[in-house]
């Protein structure tokens, strides 16, 4: 699961979007830069491109590989996908270093395995398994299981994930029992529709079964801003454990907003929040001191476990 992921050096331990016509959103305003990255060594290691099931073209060939042995490449924005392969173990940077908003419309991973479980996610600016502060640290995962190749992870139908000027994208993967060579491929564009992603729970935490109904944690967001704020669907991992739907959740999934009083505002309980995946629902207003939450139940048979993750689509 994703808390056993461990990427190197940093603490990375461990929907397609698109064009459309979306209205024109502004840099959402809880996006900042991020601090300064170290610039590239002065006689950089080539990158070692690795064999993928479907590797994506064309490669992004602006890649160095630092010291410590991870893969560092600049965000741009291209009319066709970017892609880096990079070796079992390592994960890959990229960094913004334009003036620009940017936006990351999809992700995909290859590996040309299918013969185990495994899992990739996308960090912003963090490399935890969770967040820190709203949509800063891990805002995207998903799972593959036996014979699957990855589905792509994506922030909605014609929405991206911001990425301001100076911002940091971390892209790493979870396999067992052993590493395997990943080839990443990112969409991007300047951003028109960029939009956050709030992780719920706030951390990860994989739960034991035990045979009962159990609950993720309880750990809203609040918005902290002078303006309101807006919600519309969530990008969803979720680990049953269960072998006839492995990543759809035995019990309800649900999303929450919450006045400052305690009274609840709005209450979301879509099936498709059970699920690996895009959730999408109408815009929905957070206002100043107001709370966005979700929480989901699973049942499970000992010694298995399971895991699940909202996603909030925020701007």
């Amino acid at each position: 699961m994703k808390s056993l992921i461990a990427l190197s050096a940093i603490a990375l331990a461990a929907c397609g979007g698109g064009g459309g016509s979306s209205p024109t959103f502004a840099p959402p305003a809880q996006s900042t830069p991020a601090a300064e990255v170290q610039a590239a060594p002065s006689q950089p290691a080539p990158v070692v491109q690795v064999a993928a099931a479907s590797p994506p073209q064309p490669v992004n060939t602006n890649c160095v590989t630092t010291a410590d042995g991870h893969v560092s490449c600049d965000l741009i924005a291209d009319d066709q996908p970017i892609g880096v392969g990079v070796p079992a173990g390592t994960y890959v940077i990229f960094t913004n270093r334009t003036t620009d908003y940017l936006q990351i419309n999809s992700v995909s991973a290859f590996t040309g395995e299918q013969q185990r479980w495994s899992e990739f996610c996308v960090d912003r600016d963090d490399g935890r398994t969770g967040q820190a502060s709203p949509g800063i640290g891990e805002v995207g995962c998903t799972t593959k299981n036996v014979g699957e190749d990855y589905p792509p992870i994506t922030w909605g139908n014609g929405t991206g994930l911001s990425v301001p000027p100076g911002g940091v994208i971390y892209l790493g993967s979870h396999t067992e029992p052993v590493p395997e060579n990943h080839t990443y491929s990112m969409s991007v564009a300047v951003q028109t529709t960029g939009l956050n992603a709030w992780r719920q729970p706030q951390q990860d935490a994989v739960i034991t079964c035990d045979g009962q109904l159990q609950s993720t944690a309880w750990t809203p967001w609040q918005n902290t801003t002078d303006h309101d704020l807006h919600l519309a669907g969530a990008s969803v991992y979720a680990v049953s454990s269960s072998p006839s739907s492995p990543n759809t959740l035995s019990g309800a999934a649900c999303i929450y907003v919450i006045d400052a009083s305690g009274a609840t505002k709005y209450t979301n309980c879509d099936d498709a929040l059970r699920t690996r995946g895009d959730a999408n629902f109408p815009v929905v207003t957070i206002a100043p001191g107001e709370f966005v939450a979700a929480q989901a139940t699973n049942a499970c048979a000992s010694p298995a476990v399971w895991d699940w993750v909202a996603f909030l689509r925020v701007w």
